[in-house]
């Protein structure tokens, strides 16, 4: 079920709209594509942020964890963006971020890169 909800996440900057011009990307915006903005990690992940999912937890960033994550950080820019067309990071493609999970379109690269 999990290929069936990540087939349309890739890292195909040219479908990402170039309004926004460097503004923050609001935490959960969902994008077709990109799958859901997590603004702590300035980056697209498949499922929402802090979404449960029953005997995994709650995901966020990548990972799953026992408790929901915390995080005052309601928006963010992408990492190394002049405008959000440019944007340097990408969507992981994976259950944990960073590590490509294989398939679902480009390579996977942390947001650090």
């Amino acid at each position: 079920m999990s290929g069936a909800l990540l087939a349309g996440c890739n890292d195909d900057s040219n479908n990402w709209p170039e309004t926004n011009n460097g503004q923050p990307i609001t935490n959960n915006t969902y994008y077709p594509g990109y799958g859901y903005w997590h603004a702590p990690y300035h980056n697209w992940f498949p499922y929402p942020y802090n979404f449960y999912r029953p005997g995994f937890g709650y995901y966020h960033g990548g990972s799953y964890s026992e408790s929901p994550e915390l995080s005052s950080i309601r928006s963010s820019v992408p990492f190394g963006s002049s405008g959000i067309g440019s944007r340097g990071s990408s969507f992981s493609g994976g259950e944990h971020g960073g590590i490509s999970r294989g398939g679902f379109g480009g390579s996977a690269r942390g947001g650090a890169s």
